[in-house]
């Protein structure tokens, strides 16, 4: 049982760079289609990394620039179709005829 404590550790940092992760998804997908909740998602994303850097400060630093890097790859401009955007895929399971590419803001 002493290695409980350890268990514990190693899933919540597997759980915060998870949430992490997802979390900075949405908000650049928000911003990407120019909804105003991007904003609240992209404070928790900085809570989020606060957390990290203060409980992790070894994977902190280990993925902070991996994390720059994608969230700067899963951008996309207005009026374009991203495959790897969630809300792209939403709106295109969501159209009727189906016949147009989703399109963001």
């Amino acid at each position: 049982m002493s290695d409980l404590p350890e268990v514990k550790r190693r899933r919540r940092l597997e759980n915060l760079l998870y949430t992490g992760k997802r979390v900075s998804q949405l908000a650049t997908e928000y911003r990407s289609h120019g909804l105003e909740e991007h904003i609240e998602l992209y404070l928790l994303q900085l809570e989020v990394e606060q957390v990290l850097a203060d409980e992790f400060p070894d994977a902190f630093e280990e993925h902070i620039g991996s994390w720059a890097e994608d969230e700067a790859a899963a951008e996309h401009r207005p009026l374009v179709t991203a495959e790897t955007c969630s809300l792209c895929h939403a709106i295109s399971a969501h159209r009727a005829d189906g016949a147009e590419a989703p399109l963001a803001a």
